[in-house]
C-alpha cells in the first residue's frame, strides 16, 4: 500500500499544476480581450504544458488505484480531482473565447 505522504505529495502535485493552468488560462484571456493574441497564445500553450504535468501525475494515481496500491480516498485527494476538472473546464472555455475574441477583432 502507498504511504500517506507519498499520495499526498502526488495530489499536491496535480493541485499545483492544474492551478497554474488555470491561472495561465486567465492570463490568456485577459490577453486576448486586449486584442494580445500572441501573449493570449503563449500563456495557452504555458497551461497546455501544465495540464500535461498534471494529467501525468492523474495517470500514475489511476494506475496505483487499479493495482489497490491506493487504500483511502482523503480529502485532498478530492480537492486535487476538482482543481483538475476545473483546470479542464477552464482550458476549454478559454480556448472557444479566444477564437471568439478573435473573430471580434477581424483576425479569425
Amino acid at each position: 500500500m502507498m504511504e500517506n505522504e507519498n499520495m499526498e505529495l502526488l495530489c499536491l502535485q496535480i493541485i499545483t499544476n492544474a492551478g497554474e493552468a488555470r491561472s495561465e488560462c486567465m492570463t490568456a484571456l485577459a490577453a486576448a480581450a486586449e486584442g494580445k493574441f500572441d501573449e493570449a497564445e503563449s500563456s495557452m500553450k504555458a497551461a497546455e504544458e501544465c495540464r500535461k504535468s498534471a494529467h501525468h501525475v492523474h495517470t500514475q494515481l489511476i494506475t496505483m488505484d487499479a493495482g489497490g496500491e491506493l487504500n483511502q480516498l482523503s480529502l485532498i485527494m478530492v480537492h486535487s480531482e476538482d482543481i483538475m476538472m476545473s483546470a479542464e473546464i477552464t482550458y476549454s472555455l478559454a480556448a472557444e473565447m479566444i477564437k471568439m475574441y478573435r473573430k471580434l477583432a477581424g483576425q479569425a
